[in-house]
């Protein structure tokens, strides 16, 4: 291809510069020249070609392209250009040497001699487009190599680039510690590792170590000429550290990479049983929790006693280097049960900040209900039923109970060696509450549970809008606006928010002379307000404007 040899009109070339502009104010210039990768290379070659000697290229190039120019966008459209030529597999010119022969594209700031090559403006471009530019000013000179770039990431299909061209194992990776991180965004993570996703590649014959089993989020593919490599998207969060161990081959002691946030000791716990709470509304954990140390040779004391007494549960002394999360609990009784407080502390005596955290474990219990959710009727919630499931050494009672209507919560005790549990279930229900009106000084409402809310049309003029929680249920319903006569008069979707304006439904409502309100989910049909038209009650636009 022979960008600069390419005939374009001018006013077709403006146009095809201007639509990128706008293809890229609705995403990026990377994702505009992975779609149109052609559109982006000849028209910044022709653009580049057509620039002076006085760093005109970028400032050129927002203005034919109708872009507002920022700190950062020459560099992006530079990257974008350089992506693209990838894309149609051009190799990006090298940068010319102080004593480049003749034909060799010129740098810019020098007069490009006329015997250049045909495609000197697509030299031209991409040397202008690996120079990291600044917006402000002109182009910075290019001499000799360029510069080395930090390698990053395309997680899905390219893999790992050095210069938005493919970049290969050897290139990328040090032997001695070949783990590889990058933040979400594809850039290297750095020697300290965020507590967040990241995205890690690793020999496959190895395995990666951490104090805490991180999630994995998503497995993804390499190029082939990173055959024998794995790519995983991980969660840092809750981990100390990370490292890669079992290299074929390799004696050394594996590189242990920290992550960020971990100085102080800490406590991770899994999900909490759902509906189920103790004392006054605590969730109550489905598993012990993990005990975390920080890193490093200091000694800490761990100990867990039963809330509100001195009976000492677990309790022991270790380093941070070595700690298993899960080795506080080697020998307690299990299933665990109880509230707990767990308590970390300077093994030394030293004012190193320690931990306390109480909470309450059932180990192993389970919880379903029917239905789920609870809906609205007129005498409050639906009846319902809870199904508790036990491990072996625990027993519920009752193990399934019925949740007569209106009734919100019921109590069960479970047992577990010496130790007696009283805990609340409170099978998922419907809530509905009104939200004020955006800007105003007013309060949301409580929520309500106890059979359809009771609205009249002057609530409808006043605004706000209506919320609905329905725990479980990932799409908010339509609302049918339901008329006296028993036919649906209006149909309300929710806004971005999860919002029901009311002021859609007042016109309709004070002319139908009241109204409810219904949903439907899995096939069941709740009212969840009535709104009813006092006498008098006039639509005040038509008061303000009589």
């Amino acid at each position: 291809m022979r960008a600069a040899a390419i005939e374009v009109e001018a006013g077709l070339l403006e146009a095809a510069a201007r639509a990128l502009g706008d293809e890229a104010r609705h995403g990026s210039p990377e994702q505009t020249a992975r779609r149109w990768p052609a559109c982006v290379v000849v028209a910044l070659a022709r653009v580049a070609g057509a620039s002076d000697r006085n760093g005109t290229f970028w400032p050129g190039w927002h203005r034919v392209a109708g872009l507002r120019a920022t700190r950062r966008s020459a560099q992006q459209w530079g990257q974008a250009f350089l992506a693209a030529l990838g894309l149609l597999g051009i190799a990006p010119p090298a940068a010319p040497d102080t004593a480049a022969a003749p034909g060799t594209p010129a740098a810019p700031g020098t007069a490009a001699p006329d015997t250049a090559a045909p495609d000197t403006a697509l030299a031209r471009a991409a040397i202008l487009a690996q120079a990291q530019p600044q917006d402000a000013g002109p182009e910075p000179a290019v001499a000799g190599a360029a510069h080395p770039r930090a390698p990053r990431l395309d997680p899905f299909g390219r893999g790992v680039l050095l210069a938005e061209r493919p970049a290969l194992p050897e290139e990328v990776a040090d032997p001695a510690d070949p783990l590889l991180v990058f933040d979400v965004n594809g850039e290297p993570a750095g020697a300290e590792l965020p507590a967040e996703p990241v995205w890690v590649l690793h020999p496959a014959q190895a395995d990666l170590r951490s104090d805490v089993p991180p999630r994995v989020m998503v497995t993804s593919r390499l190029p082939l000429t990173w055959r024998g490599w794995r790519l995983l998207q991980l969660d840092l969060r809750g981990l100390s550290w990370l490292e890669l161990a079992g290299r074929a081959g390799k004696d050394e002691t594996p590189r242990r990479h920290l992550v960020r946030g971990r100085s102080r000791p800490g406590l991770v716990t899994g999900p909490p049983v759902p509906g189920v709470t103790a004392g006054t509304g605590e969730p109550v954990f489905a598993a012990p929790p993990a005990v975390l140390l920080p890193p490093g040779p200091d000694g800490w004391r761990v100990e867990v006693r039963r809330a509100g007494t001195s009976a000492v549960v677990s309790s022991l002394t270790a380093a941070g280097d070595g700690w298993r999360p899960e080795r506080v609990w080697d020998r307690v009784t299990r299933p665990v049960l109880g509230e707990l407080t767990v308590t970390v502390t300077a093994a030394d005596g030293e004012s190193r900040p320690g931990m306390r955290r109480s909470l309450t474990v059932a180990e192993g219990l389970a919880a379903s209900y029917f239905p789920a959710p609870r809906l609205t009727t007129d005498r409050g919630l639906e009846p319902a039923e809870a199904v508790l499931a036990a491990p072996s050494g625990m027993t519920v009672s009752p193990l399934a109970a019925p949740v007569p209507a209106g009734a919100v919560t019921i109590e069960v005790t479970c047992v577990a060696a010496q130790v007696r549990q009283r805990l609340r279930v409170t099978p998922p229900h419907v809530r509905i509450r009104i939200e004020p009106e955006p800007g105003s000084q007013g309060v949301p409402t409580r929520w309500h549970h106890a059979g359809p809310l009771m609205l009249a049309t002057p609530d409808l003029w006043h605004g706000g809008a209506l919320s609905i929680d329905l725990p479980g249920i990932d799409r908010d319903p339509p609302v049918e606006v339901v008329g006296e006569d028993g036919n649906v008069v209006q149909v309300l979707e929710p806004t971005r928010l999860g919002r029901y304006p009311l002021r859609r439904m007042a016109d309709t409502v004070s002319a139908r002379g009241g109204a409810s309100l219904r949903i439907t989910i899995g096939g069941r049909t709740a009212v969840i307000a009535r709104i009813t038209a006092p006498d008098g009650a006039a639509d005040p636009w038509i008061t303000a404007t009589g």
